[in-house]
């Protein structure tokens, strides 16, 4: 366990060194939080204006499951348009990563024109975890069923779909292939995965917390005004490296794992050791 950690914060390091070194890949989390803040609003402010919002979280507090379709069907079409453009640009910043890995420029418009590419591959996996998020939220709402077995079979989704973008880049198969290929690269390999979340996890708090606490000092010594205007900008920045950073660790995870090529700056021992082929 520890040596497997050791290596995933190996990994961790190797994946901001990178954004570090290729700066521009730090904007493809930035489109992603400004789209998805548009994909909000689109839907947000239609309903609030409407009133719908205010008649489902009445019904939602007095604990009455609605019959309203209308609910389901809006809740789908939001998880579909979220989650298209997140791997979307998920997708072009892997691709941009694995063609760095080439001794490339991995560009901003390559990345971009690479993810057009596989805009079939995209609308797919955005359709079938769309339906998954539904059921999802359904199953919740079902008192028999209860939150805590619904998060472990979310937990468990999103474990076994790990590897699905950097699939969808390096083949660009459809929704259903690229997640059996994921599984199949979890259960044929064994090393730092998922071990790896922890580190990157650690590592981002190492990042943010330093914004958080500016913002706690300028709240308490100047004004909450220059609090919110210095630590918010700073938050997002942070967040964004800490976005790349964590879909630059899955492509450098998946391109071993199958047996591509990497950088010659990385240590082949390294990566050798977080895979063992399971006895």
């Amino acid at each position: 366990m520890f040596q497997s950690l050791s290596r995933s914060w190996e990994f961790a390091k190797l994946s901001y060194r990178t954004v570090l070194d290729h700066k521009h890949l730090v904007l493809f989390p930035v489109f992603s939080t400004l789209a998805t803040v548009l994909v909000v609003a689109s839907f947000g402010i239609p309903l609030w204006g409407s009133g719908q919002i205010e008649v489902w979280m009445n019904e939602a507090n007095q604990g009455t499951a609605s019959n309203d379709a209308g609910i389901y069907i809006t809740l789908f079409l939001f998880y579909f348009c979220n989650y298209f453009v997140i791997v979307f640009f998920n997708t072009a910043l892997i691709a941009s990563t694995m063609n760095i890995m080439e001794n490339k420029k991995g560009s901003i418009g390559f990345g971009i024109s690479f993810a057009m590419k596989r805009i079939h591959s995209i609308f797919g996996w955005a359709l079938v975890s769309a339906v998954v998020g539904v059921i999802l939220k359904t199953l919740e709402r079902n008192d028999k069923i209860g939150r805590f077995v619904v998060s472990l079979i979310g937990s468990a989704w999103t474990a076994l779909a790990f590897f699905v973008i950097p699939v969808i880049v390096a083949d660009g198969v459809g929704p259903i292939e690229a997640f059996k290929r994921s599984v199949k690269t979890l259960k044929s390999t064994w090393g730092t995965a998922l071990m790896g979340n922890f580190s990157m996890g650690f590592i981002g708090l190492l990042v943010i917390l330093p914004v958080l606490l500016i913002g706690a000092a300028l709240w308490y010594f100047v004004s909450p005004v220059a609090a919110l205007v210095v630590a918010i900008p700073l938050f997002f920045l942070a967040a964004a490296v800490t976005g790349a950073a964590d879909a630059i660790f899955k492509a450098y995870l998946y391109t071993y794992a199958t047996g591509k090529a990497l950088p010659e700056e990385v240590d082949p021992s390294l990566m050798r050791d977080a895979f063992r082929s399971r006895s």
